[in-house]
């Protein structure tokens, strides 16, 4: 897939660090949510370690299956595309699963059962795993490899797929939390809090992904510089899977925090003193 011209890039880095300072006067405090996400997924991790570790089996089995797959012989790419695309929606169903115990174990102390079933665990996940089909087709629509005869064209493409699957990412970002809390209408409830505290929102989507971001680099930083150490490769996984359900911890309790913030009103008599909304006036 072509590259974004280095103007283009310098654009969007400026516009992200304006964001960034922006979110320092947003009247939720998206730094605040950050810090106080981090303490409760620390507190969580100590208090409930099974769902820390139903999150760290799920991250270890969607690493290493989809690798061991490409080792058969499918009959055609598309079999093999659909296959593992059919792979990744189940885990991000788990996933969501586990979303949802975090958002309602924070929100109203509902930590059993682990896993959660029942009708609005089927109503989360469907509505989370539409919304990752949403954004996935946005990200990644198919477009031809270079070269191509109009390079142009399909650059602007990306670039257009870039701005789609961001406005997409902030605007549904929400959408999880809102159907764990019993939110009637969640995509509308998630584009109507997007929408009254934008910035806000593209600070904890933009922080999020840099924090992921951070782990896969880190990561591929440690295993570049020492390739000879074929056993690192064995130990760095199981601690990379621990870091990514540590963020999923956190991501989550950022977005559920958000959400009341925004609707203080909404879901908890009174939210600003509540434990995971601690200083935040």
């Amino acid at each position: 897939m072509p590259s974004l011209p280095i103007e283009v890039s310098l654009i969007i880095f400026v516009i992200l660090v304006a964001i960034g300072i922006a979110g320092f006067f947003a009247s939720s405090r998206p730094y605040n949510i950050f810090a106080e996400s981090w303490r409760q997924a620390c507190v969580t991790i100590i208090r409930q370690p099974g769902l820390f570790l139903a999150a760290w089996l799920i991250f270890a089995v969607q690493e290493v299956v989809p690798p061991l797959s490409f080792l058969v012989a499918w009959p055609s790419g598309l079999v093999q595309i659909g296959l593992l695309v059919a792979f990744h929606a189940l885990t991000t169903y788990l996933l969501a699963r586990v979303a949802l115990r975090l958002h309602r174990g924070l929100i109203h102390g509902e930590w059993r059962p682990i896993i959660p079933t029942g009708a609005r665990a089927r109503r989360m996940g469907f509505y989370v795993l539409s919304c990752w089909a949403v954004i996935g087709l946005l990200k990644h629509p198919p477009l031809p490899g270079s070269p191509v005869p109009h390079e142009q064209l399909v650059r602007g493409a990306v670039l257009l797929s870039y701005a789609l699957g961001f406005m997409a990412t902030a605007g549904l970002a929400l959408v999880g939390p809102a159907a764990s809390l019993d939110e009637p209408r969640p995509i509308w409830t998630s584009l109507r809090t997007a929408w009254r505290e934008p910035i806000s929102i593209l600070v904890i989507i933009i922080g999020i992904g840099l924090q992921i971001g951070f782990v896969m680099e880190g990561a591929n930083l440690l295993l570049g510089h020492y390739p000879q150490i074929g056993e690192l490769r064995l130990v760095a996984a199981p601690v990379v899977w621990a870091f990514m359900a540590l963020i999923l911890f956190m991501s989550e309790f950022a977005l559920v925090i958000f959400l009341t913030r925004v609707w203080e009103d909404r879901y908890e008599e009174d939210t600003r003193s509540a434990a995971h909304n601690f200083n935040w006036t």
